[in-house]
Order: structure tokens, then C-alpha cells, then sequence
């Protein structure tokens, strides 16, 4: 997807549709970012439509989640004081299942989500072989 095949109205569309989700971070996380490693978290508002993406570039596929933890404690605070709630990709060179590292990315998201009562609308890893939605945590999936 390309910024110029975003469907009519599409900042009015909430992000809980996965496919939306899924073509939103193929977005914001794009193939050269994916190529260097990074993160991207699109901030939403209290309808969970993207109001306003961040990308950490150059994060090394072997890196630890410090770098998100720290941006998260940053950020979640000021979403939560508007209800608002996050999207989550990790962007790496290659692959189509999450690693170790992954699913440690992923549960600090949604450990740091939780401890400041922001909603994770979902968490996907960005490769060049695609675009892949990490499970929901087993509370919400029950």
C-alpha cells in the first residue's frame, strides 16, 4: 500500500480492522526502515483512528526493548489523558514468524499499555516478506 492507494476518508477509519491495521504499518514502516531495523507506533485518538505516527529508525534486530519501553513511558501517559489508545510495529530485514525478541517486544508493549490504561489495538512485525499481526494477549483472546 502507498499513500496514494489509502481508501477515501481513511483518517476516519478506526484501526481495529486488522486489514487497515496491517496496510497502516506497512505505511509508517517502510521497506528501508525495515531494512535498518526499527519501530513504529501510530498514536490514535479516544475512536482508535491514527492521528499521528512515530518511528525510532536504526534499531538493530538484536536490540533489546529498552528503546520502545522508554518512548512508550514517554507517550502513554499523554494518550491516556485523551483516551486515546496505540498500533505497534516492529520493523526487521526478514522472516514471517516472530522470534524471542519479537515476543519480548511484544509483551513489554502490551505489560507498558496496560500499566498506564491505553489501549493496544494490536502489534504487528514489519519484513521485507511482509506484514504480521502478533497474537492478542490470552486475557483479551479469551
Amino acid at each position: 500500500m502507498t499513500f496514494e492507494d489509502l481508501p477515501p476518508r481513511a483518517s476516519e477509519i478506526p484501526l481495529t480492522n486488522r486489514r487497515v491495521a496491517s496496510d497502516v504499518i506497512d505505511l509508517i514502516v517502510g521497506d528501508t526502515d525495515r531494512a535498518a531495523g526499527c519501530v513504529g507506533v501510530m498514536i490514535c485518538d479516544s475512536e482508535d483512528r491514527g492521528i499521528q505516527p512515530i518511528v525510532l529508525h536504526d534499531v538493530p534486530p538484536e536490540a533489546d526493548a529498552h528503546g520502545l519501553a522508554q518512548l512508550l513511558d514517554l507517550l502513554l501517559p499523554l494518550v491516556a489523558e485523551n483516551a486515546g489508545s496505540v498500533l505497534i510495529g516492529r520493523g526487521r530485514p526478514h522472516g514471517t514468524a516472530p522470534n524471542d525478541l519479537d515476543r519480548a517486544w511484544h509483551q513489554m508493549a502490551i505489560d507498558r499499555c496496560a500499566d498506564h490504561e491505553v489501549d493496544l489495538i494490536g502489534y504487528y512485525l514489519a519484513t521485507a516478506d511482509g506484514v504480521f499481526r502478533l497474537p492478542e494477549p490470552l486475557s483479551a483472546a479469551s
